[in-house]
């Protein structure tokens, strides 16, 4: 797990002094004092840090399915229940466990023609039915798009790369920002006269972000090709940002 500082801002407030500084990206969040009764002998600094960590990701979310068509609702959707069952098994052949494996969306269509005279031809209905799904072993990520596409799947979505469980990280990037916040307040506190600092109020915002995007769309074209070829399909999971913003309010003692 690496640590990084992404944001620092600091406003004193009662001195009419502002002091700044910024690494990553230029962001600042000012907490407001009105509810506070600041006493001109204690006076309050407002602080804003966001610290983050790094961590490798430990579980994997993504979407796949099938879609038919045939020329009466009930024949495509007695062809899509089949299609889609062998999908789901390929899903559990992998090592994804029930619990991991969740209908996203489930559709019926009548398909028509459009044609020069403006009017519409009928061709059938079309059945598209999703499931979103989480693999925890990241080892099978390679097998999973070759194995659905073997398994007759004719969409794929994602990698989402997250963590599992991600408290530690949150645990580390919150005593990166107290310890921070803190340094900085008795910093300020020191240089205009006073001993230390007091906690008075703190919010918090946690995100989560990877740094990739999401890898593969993949439709039917590609998934009778993918399921021909023996090579395991590479993905690479990079690592995860978790980021905590503290907002402190502090007051000066003597």
């Amino acid at each position: 797990m690496r640590v990084r500082t992404a944001l620092l801002a600091a406003t004193i407030i009662g001195l009419g002094l502002t002091t700044g500084a910024m690494a990553q990206r230029e962001e600042m969040v000012t907490l407001r004092t009105s509810e506070l009764k600041i006493d001109p002998a204690n006076p309050v600094i407002d602080l804003s840090v966001t610290e983050s960590v790094t961590s490798a990701p430990d579980m994997a979310s993504f979407s796949t399915g099938v879609e038919t068509s045939a020329l009466k609702a009930r024949d495509a959707i007695q062809k899509n229940a089949v299609k889609m069952s062998a999908v789901m098994a390929q899903l559990k052949a992998i090592g994804i466990a029930d619990k991991d494996i969740q209908t996203s969306a489930l559709s019926l269509r009548r398909d028509v023609d459009y044609l020069p005279t403006g009017k519409t031809r009928f061709k059938g209905y079309t059945v598209a039915n999703q499931v979103s799904a989480k693999l925890r072993d990241l080892s099978r990520l390679g097998d999973v798009l070759d194995a659905l596409a073997a398994g007759g799947a004719t969409e794929f979505n994602g990698p989402n790369f997250e963590l599992d469980n991600n408290e530690t990280a949150k645990n580390a990037a919150r005593d990166k920002a107290w310890a921070t916040a803190t340094k900085l307040a008795e910093y300020h506190a020191r240089k205009a006269g006073f001993s230390g600092v007091k906690v008075v109020r703190v919010s918090e915002a946690i995100s989560q972000q990877s740094q990739q995007e999401p890898v593969y769309m993949v439709k039917q074209a590609y998934a009778a090709e993918a399921a021909a070829d023996a090579t395991s399909t590479p993905m690479a999971a990079g690592e995860i940002a978790t980021e905590v913003r503290l907002s402190v309010s502090f007051t000066m003692v003597r």
